[in-house]
């Protein structure tokens, strides 16, 4: 299968890029060793699904320098870095399906066509390979999986998907939770948010839907730059917990007309929709952080616009009678979309996370369990050591 990619002559470009990242990855560069050294892939087919990003360029090379057969690299949703695609895709044994305006039905399809081939492992995020598989039942079966993130396992246990095979769900490592979810997310969503809009955070009332790590760690960035932050979520014990972190908590339908900018963090679907609309402040900014695009109802709020005007490369102008929203990179995951994501280091230790699973499910998948599973002990253990030693 080729690569469908935006632009093959990028892969100089790209190339020359990775440098920078190869350096400051050294959880990353340990394990692509050992994989190197034990070829702990020989004769595996693995599909990959994640932002196609130089971060992940490097984590991928591991997985071929460890001997894989092939590798399917499905993108997400409105993160491709066309560069980063066209290097991946010059390289041995890779297929890359991935381009910078990919649709939700582009992707479907990528999906379906890696379906075709028999898949040994799945790196997944979103659940997108894993929900794949389950709804076109192949007559083939994984060794094992990893899922990346919240969104994954929430739609995992909402399609009631029961899996045979072991899941390693590396958004409920401690790790993750504590590093990348609720310090990484929120300096690089703040990144993302100012690359795109060039406006000052202090002064301006920012509400963040959903309070988990990364909601947690998103409005306190943007509390530490100066913003009026006000905090919904469904679960009122996360309520109080932002309520003691001193932010301003309430329900949606009272927040939303005192906002300034909403950003959506929720792994959950329609979280702003169309009956938001009377509630809007005017000039108020939307964006989301959520894995999926589907957080914000885009489809649903134009439906209702008189127009949509893109003003600025990533933000659309989206008019009512009363009113004029602004809406961020197609409510793609601002930190990737706007920016280059989470910090190197941090997605060192998240993606060395994603490799000790892998190798633990492709060496001693018997000590895993079917479904859905967090990461084992030894392996955040590992992983911590490696890391603190890193920042040494």
């Amino acid at each position: 299968m080729k690569s469908m990619i935006d632009n093959f002559e990028l892969a100089a470009i790209g190339e020359s890029r990775m440098h920078w990242f190869r350096e400051r990855m050294p959880v990353v560069a340990e394990i692509n060793q050992i994989f190197k050294e034990q070829q702990t892939f020989k004769g595996k087919k693995i599909a990959v699904c994640m932002h196609i990003e130089p971060k992940t360029g490097y984590w991928v090379e591991g997985l071929l320098g460890g001997g894989a057969e092939h590798v399917y690299l499905v993108g997400c949703l409105g993160t491709t870095k066309k560069d980063t695609a066209a290097y991946l895709s010059s390289l041995d044994n890779i297929t890359v399906l991935g381009k910078e305006g990919d649709s939700y039905e582009d992707h479907k399809h990528y999906l379906k066509l890696v379906m075709e081939d028999k898949i040994d492992l799945f790196l997944d995020n979103g659940a997108s390979l894993i929900l794949a598989h389950n709804e076109l039942k192949p007559d083939w079966t994984p060794i094992g999986a990893n899922e990346e993130t919240r969104t994954g396992k929430l739609l995992i246990e909402q399609k009631q998907v029961q899996t045979s095979y072991p899941i390693v769900v590396i958004d409920d490592s401690p790790l993750k939770q504590i590093i990348e979810n609720a310090v990484g997310v929120g300096q690089s969503l703040v990144d993302g948010f100012m690359r795109t809009t060039s406006l000052l955070i202090g002064g301006k009332k920012v509400l963040v839907v959903g309070y988990g790590y990364v909601g947690s760690g998103v409005a306190k960035k943007f509390r530490g730059l100066g913003a009026t932050t006000m905090v919904f979520d469904i679960n009122p014990i996360y309520q109080l917990k932002a309520k003691a972190d001193g932010h301003i908590v309430g329900e949606l339908e009272e927040l939303i007309p005192n906002a300034d900018v909403i950003i959506t963090v929720t792994g959950r679907f329609s979280v702003i929709t169309e009956k938001h609309i009377p509630l809007f402040k005017h000039k108020a900014i939307l964006a989301n952080s959520g894995h999926y695009r589907f957080e914000i109802n885009v489809d649903e709020i134009k439906m209702e616009a008189l127009s949509v005007e893109q003003v600025k490369e990533g933000i659309e102008k989206i008019s009512f009678k009363d009113k004029s929203i602004y809406l961020l990179h197609h409510a793609d995951p601002l930190n990737l979309a706007g920016a280059d994501g989470n910090p190197i280091e941090v997605m060192d230790l998240g993606l060395g996370l994603q490799s000790y699973s892998a190798l633990r499910i492709v060496t001693d998948a018997s000590s895993l369990s079917a479904g859905m599973q967090p990461v084992p002990n030894d392996i955040n253990e590992r992983v911590s050591q490696l890391f603190i030693k890193s920042l040494e």
